[in-house]
């Protein structure tokens, strides 16, 4: 049986991956190399080849580590106290858009890493999307939201997941962050209001 990583090597392997996860969103994971993810981890290739085997695994547990981050930062947010439902439900998106160090994302390589994501890291992403909906859902039933919309027979859930789909769309079209927040807020206050709601809080 292979012994648990110390927590000197889990420790190590967490900071390749946060340095693996700003290369892969800032050069797309095609044009990324087992060179650019060594350096940027300020290691030598043979040093990164001592943790990960080959550039799927560092992606893979990469976009594990993206989730986890911003799952948590998405939660936090929906769980801020003193702020309305239209702000908390705005700021847990937009959470969902920076990287592990807060830096936005950049939207240059979005399409191609979320392709690749879904073909290398599935499972990874179906669990995401998953939490992320109930978590949603949640949120909009806590709030009062979601009662609003039940004369429409429109579901928190129903309702979770038109937001899910709107920020996707948004974030395609969006040339900057401040766009994308702009154009989420609408999709944001037409839920929480759009059926004689009041954005309760």
């Amino acid at each position: 049986m292979p012994s648990a990583p110390s927590d000197q090597t889990a420790a190590r392997r967490a900071a390749i991956l946060r340095a693996a996860a700003a290369v892969f969103l800032r050069y797309g994971y095609k044009k990324t190399s087992m060179d650019d993810l060594a350096r940027e981890a300020g290691l030598s290739r043979q040093g990164l080849y001592l943790h990960f085997a080959k550039k799927e695994a560092i992606f893979h547990d990469s976009v594990v580590l993206l989730a986890d981050h911003s799952l948590q930062a998405a939660r936090a947010a929906l769980a801020c106290e003193g702020r309305t439902i239209e702000a908390r439900l705005l700021d847990a998106f937009t959470g969902l858009v920076s990287n592990v160090d807060g830096s936005p994302m950049s939207r240059e390589h979005l399409v191609e890493l979320t392709t690749t994501a879904a073909a290398l890291a599935g499972p990874v992403v179906a669990a995401f999307d998953e939490a992320w909906l109930d978590a949603l859902a949640r949120a909009l039933r806590a709030s009062g939201v979601a009662a609003e919309w039940k004369a429409a027979s429109l579901s928190a859930k129903a309702l979770a997941r038109h937001l899910v789909v709107a920020s996707r769309g948004i974030k395609q079209s969006a040339r900057t962050d401040a766009e994308y927040r702009e154009q989420m807020q609408v999709a944001v206050r037409l839920v929480c209001r759009g059926h004689g709601g009041t954005a309760a809080g």
